[in-house]
């Protein structure tokens, strides 16, 4: 009888892993695939419209670009490869399984930073006051992505340090060797850092922005360029929280429920959800080209982008007086 009830348990198991496996894998190309391209296409935009040049808020969101890339193109992509065909590189690895989810982590976090950077920024940009407006400039940008790129490059480094590939009854693990940093990165880093930090900040600087552009005479005050960012930053702000949301609440529950006695099928149903809300996690470095589309004047400028790209030599060459006269919005 107890036979019994084990191969059921075990049939209903590998039938809930493969409920989930199919949705996951299609969900994870769907974020590589779209993610890529509208990180690739954000750069040609930014680069032909050079907006970043002079406003501190498209700064944030190009340099975020280059971290989104790489979180997907490393992180996502092995991801898929380990999770939906058991190719996992870190097992094999000694130098991959030290350092994939230390880079990563920083190019992740970094990119949350500048998220965060965003809504703060938006917020100043929207401000009745002329002494707040005037704290966003490009000056104090470029001093703030190279200070958050050293603080987490710093951070990361005791990662480097303690994650190593062991080999423990004949099986390899890619774990940490020191339980103190392990115990910080489980708790406070995936926990606080990630999700609730970021979370926090974008929610409140997010609400006070809207609540500024309500104003009839803040919004006067904007040059187009200004609103046309705020907008962008909003719909940003939006996707991170729909996508992080569910990450937050995975991690919280399994803080929660660390010392619960779980049974075998519970354990599978939840490492089943994890894994489909780790790679759903993914989301806000996918979705910062198709949250900028809303905006019209992005999609103006990504028009015109793509025009001078794909037919600017063309252009050059028939009516080289006309290379001056552009649009600029």
């Amino acid at each position: 009888m107890s036979s019994n009830n084990s191969t059921s348990i075990t049939l209903a198991i590998l039938q809930l892993q493969s409920a989930f496996r199919y949705p996951s894998l299609i969900l994870g190309f769907t974020l590589l695939i779209g993610g890529v391209l509208g990180n690739i296409l954000n750069i040609i935009v930014f680069i032909k419209a050079g907006n970043y040049k002079n406003n501190a808020c498209s700064l944030y969101m190009f340099v975020r670009t280059f971290f989104d890339l790489y979180v997907l193109l490393v992180g996502l992509t092995t991801r898929i490869l380990s999770t939906g065909f058991q190719m996992d590189f870190t097992l094999i690895n000694r130098i991959w399984c030290k350092t994939r989810v230390g880079f990563l982590d920083i190019n992740s976090q970094s990119s949350y930073t500048m998220i965060c950077l965003q809504a703060i920024d938006a917020f100043m940009c929207s401000s009745p006051s002329v002494g707040i407006r005037q704290m966003s400039n490009i000056r104090i940008a470029r001093y703030l992505i190279i200070g958050t790129l050293c603080f987490w490059l710093t951070h990361e480094i005791p990662y480097f340090i303690f994650q190593d590939l062991v080999v423990t009854g004949g099986i390899p693990m890619c774990i940490g060797t020191n339980a103190i940093f392990t115990q910080y990165r489980s708790y406070f880093v995936a926990q606080c850092i990630v999700t609730i930090i970021p979370i926090i900040v974008i929610s409140i600087f997010g609400f006070l922005t809207v609540r500024h552009m309500k104003t009839i005479g803040v919004t006067r005050l904007l040059s187009s360029l200004t609103r046309q960012t705020i907008s962008m930053v909003l719909f940003q702000i939006f996707a991170a929280l729909v996508f992080n949301g569910p990450n937050a609440a995975s991690l919280t529950y399994s803080i929660i429920t660390a010392d619960v006695v779980k049974d075998t099928y519970r354990r599978a149903v939840e490492q089943s959800i994890t894994s489909f809300i780790a790679t759903y996690s993914y989301g806000p470095y996918a979705s910062s080209f198709y949250c900028y589309c809303l905006s019209k004047r992005f999609r103006h400028q990504l028009t015109v982008s793509l025009k001078e790209l794909v037919f600017g030599i063309h252009m050059n060459r028939v009516f080289p007086n006309t290379q001056r006269i552009r649009s600029h919005d």
